[in-house]
């Protein structure tokens, strides 16, 4: 693919095949310079447009997990193809793992434990086509950011990568041992596949996942999924005078990692009632929440007989829950407004409005706790729907330690049961309660501190401090491994969201930072080690 016009402008040595472009990086072109000098340079120069082009080939490939599994998947199926081919043109070795669960490419010799792990996902979140302004698997460059599901999660560092191994080897330059790309494609939906790799395959002196953000991450919170559900039934109990509507579907959020962007309530006019006094019920609830809510964004329409409710947030990773704006929130306070008749919808908007609107931390549920490292728990409800004549809420928490499992546990079964007792039996737990524990790597040896040291100096953060992440990676399965990226501290994080996009900056400096990871721990020289006296 050609390189796009956006892009910084060309540096003259990266014109050509990569065994021309190497030649002008070569110890006899750079006379007196190192290979870790030359290998800089080469990466500096020439990385941000092979990285960009890869990113876009992987980001056409629709790898949604959710929608079907890597077994089943044939954009996955694909993808792997495409990888192996590539992986051959650049002189790596490639193998597929289980039904398409892991992509494995590896660089050097060997046949004990691999030297590096550069661990990533391949799978991607849905992409809702309304919630988006571009087309997000056909990827373009736009005012200096790469757009498209998957840029920033995962397969831009996929490709940052991929291409700084890619350049280390053009140059002819080789590892001490084996160095792997370890590609998951269920991290998104189904971890059992990487789950079994990473306990049966040996396991790398090193892992680095580059699944969350900068400077180093080497701690993670448990991943928390709960459910609240009721029968839609009828009223619980006779309507109360001045009972204006029935609220008959209610719809919010996309999947359960991402907070809903925007919420929907559809009502029907009960008996003695019309369409146009519900309309006008609805609109007296906005115009009267709107002064306690500077930035409600709300709106109503009839559509036939039904009166539509839509509230508009900033949808985001729920690992940054309080980053965005929860349109479910914003949906249940003005429904909190409403004479409605008490079915199952109306109950379970009352637990959002009164157990979760303006909380982030679970204060109301009766959780909250915190950690000094990890920070407090994160509660964000997600996905509320209904099916099957049952309104469902789903919840995603992220929880740091300081409580164990059944502590945990035994709170989450006081919350399910104060909300039952608040709604007359209407709301109970539903099924699938899943609670995972917090993950501290293993940080001793010199993993941390090399890429400390790297970050600091290429970002001039000299005070910069490993940290801590609310989201759950795949370095959770190697006791040693740490994220290093994609995302630097400050910046919008946009993967999960709508309008996934990340910046050419980010990407040029990601790769970068990741090549000379690759240099220090797998090409340099080992340090010597001195023998105790």
């Amino acid at each position: 693919m050609a390189p796009t016009a956006a892009l910084a402008a060309k540096d003259p040595r990266c014109a050509g095949k990569p065994a021309a472009r190497a030649a002008r990086f070569s110890d006899t072109a750079l006379k007196g310079a190192s290979a870790a000098e030359r290998y800089t340079a080469y990466v500096q120069a020439c990385a941000l447009d092979d990285v960009v082009a890869l990113t876009q080939a992987l980001v056409r490939f629709k790898t949604v997990s959710s929608e079907a599994p890597a077994s089943k998947n044939p954009e996955m199926a694909a993808m792997g193809r495409y990888l192996e081919t590539w992986a051959k043109a650049h002189g790596f070795g490639f193998r597929t793992v289980g039904e398409n669960d892991v992509f494995e490419l590896s660089w050097g010799e060997g046949t004990g434990e691999p030297l590096l792990g550069l661990v990533f996902h391949g799978d991607v979140v849905p992409a809702a086509g309304h919630e988006w302004k571009r087309a997000p698997f056909k990827p373009v460059v736009v005012n200096g950011r790469l757009h498209g599901r998957g840029v920033e999660d995962d397969k831009g560092p996929i490709a940052s990568g991929l291409v700084a191994l890619a350049m280390a080897n053009d140059l002819g330059l080789k590892p001490r041992g084996r160095v792997l790309v370890i590609i998951g494609n269920g991290e998104e939906s189904d971890w059992s596949g990487m789950t079994k790799y990473a306990t049966t395959e040996p396991k790398p002196t090193h892992v680095i996942s580059v699944d969350s953000g900068y400077p180093v991450m080497a701690a993670q919170s448990g991943f928390v999924a709960w459910t609240l559900e009721a029968p839609v039934g009828p009223a619980l109990a006779a309507a109360k005078e001045g009972t204006i509507a029935r609220a008959v579907d209610v719809n919010a959020g996309e999947f359960l990692t991402q907070v809903p962007g925007t919420a929907t309530l559809k009502l029907a006019a009960v008996k003695g009632q019309t369409p146009e006094t519900v309309l006008a019920a609805v609109k007296a609830a906005i115009a009267a929440e709107g002064p306690a809510r500077k930035d409600l964004k709300a709106d109503v329409k009839r559509e036939g007989a039904t009166v539509v409710l839509t509230t508009h947030g900033n949808a985001v990773h729920s690992s940054v829950a309080d980053e965005g704006h929860n349109a479910l929130w914003d949906l249940s306070a003005v429904a909190a407004r409403l004479s409605l008749e008490d079915n199952g919808i109306a109950a379970m908007l009352r637990v959002v409005s009164q157990r979760f609107d303006g909380d982030h931390h679970g204060d109301k549920l009766g959780l909250a706790y915190q950690d000094a490292l990890m920070g407090p728990l994160l509660v964000a409800p997600t996905v509320l729907r209904v099916k099957d004549g049952a309104v469902s809420l789903g919840i995603n928490m992220r929880r740091p330690r300081g409580e164990d499992g059944p502590t945990f546990n035994a709170a989450l079964d006081a919350a399910a049961k104060r909300v039952g007792e608040e709604t007359g039996g209407q709301v109970k737990e539903g099924k699938g309660r899943y609670v995972g524990d917090p993950h501290v790597a293993d940080t001793s040896g010199p993993l941390v501190q090399t890429l400390l040291d790297i970050y600091k100096r290429q970002r001039k953060d000299p005070d910069a401090v490993p940290g801590s992440i609310r989201g759950g990676t795949y370095a959770r399965l190697f006791p040693r491994a740490v994220d290093f990226g994609p995302a630097f501290p400050k910046e919008p994080y946009t993967g999960h969201a709508p309008d996934e996009s990340i910046a050419l900056e980010t990407l040029d400096l990601g790769t970068r930072m990741l090549a000379e990871a690759v240099h220090t721990l797998a090409i340099a020289p080992a340090p010597e080690v001195k023998a105790t006296p």
